[in-house]
């Protein structure tokens, strides 16, 4: 997730499940044909344009063929983005199966497992991504709140993953946050950040996404619903602004 973030993953990622090159495996060598790079391309750009129906229709497509499991994870990521997390949880377990020394790596599939409902499945994931990336804020507040769903905020707290040193704004006061609830320091920290820099959009984008997800956390979705839209206002087109948007959603489908 962190250093580098979750959405920096995602850049050199993209290119290899798009070519699907790789030769660790048949399966996963095996050349896309050109009606698999062009439905990887139209996924892809249709992600970038925010049409997320058309990103999800050409991933489905994609998946339902005979593709490598670049391809097949490339898919899972789109449809996780694109709000199909059902869909999304099965490509990844399949890409998961086929290669189980990656399965650490996969803090998407944790998310898609969270939205899924399956919190302890989801808590599971983070407590191994850990091991290959141990400064993680954003890592840890998942892995809090499908505790939190599996068993009781007090629990999670109880539970909650160290993730030392990272720099991001305002992720030390996220995990603090987490540690004792104190919300405020997490405003005031995103809010000393100039709002119309680089820099400012994302402490706010960041800031907001893990109030939100504190809230939710604390069963408090109107508080939730509110932090959500905001971080959606800031929300750039990558990974992470994507499942802002797709967070918001779920939460608009949750009673208050």
């Amino acid at each position: 997730m962190s250093k580098p973030s979750l959405g920096i993953l995602m850049g050199s990622a993209i290119v290899t499940m798009l070519l699907g090159i790789c030769v660790s495996s048949p399966a996963i060598a095996q050349p896309p044909s050109e009606s698999q790079i062009e439905l990887s391309r139209t996924a892809s750009k249709a992600l970038a344009d925010g049409d997320y129906d058309a990103a999800a229709k050409a991933a489905e497509t994609l998946s339902s063929g005979d593709t490598n499991l670049q391809q097949l994870s490339f898919c899972a990521d789109v449809l996780l983005r694109s709000g199909k997390v059902e869909r999304s949880v099965k490509l990844f377990d399949r890409y998961a199966e086929a290669r189980p020394q990656v399965k650490p790596y996969l803090w998407q599939r944790g998310i898609a497992l969270y939205f899924a409902k399956q919190y302890d499945a989801g808590a599971k994931q983070f407590e191994i991504h850990r091991e290959v990336n141990p400064n993680d804020v954003e890592n840890a507040a998942w892995h809090f709140l499908c505790v939190a769903k599996a068993k009781s905020p007090e629990e999670a707290k109880k539970l909650l993953l160290p993730a030392p040193g990272d720099w991001r704004i305002p992720m030390e006061e996220v995990l603090q946050m987490l540690h004792d609830g104190d919300t405020a320091r997490v405003t005031k920290k995103m809010e000393a950040t100039p709002k119309d820099s680089a820099s400012g959009r994302s402490a706010r984008f960041y800031g907001h996404l893990y109030l939100g997800l504190y809230a939710d956390a604390m069963g408090d979705t109107k508080v939730a619903k509110s932090h959500l839209k905001q971080s959606v206002q800031y929300a750039d087109r990558h990974y992470m602004g994507d499942v802002a948007r797709v967070y918001a959603k779920h939460l608009d489908k949750v009673d208050e």
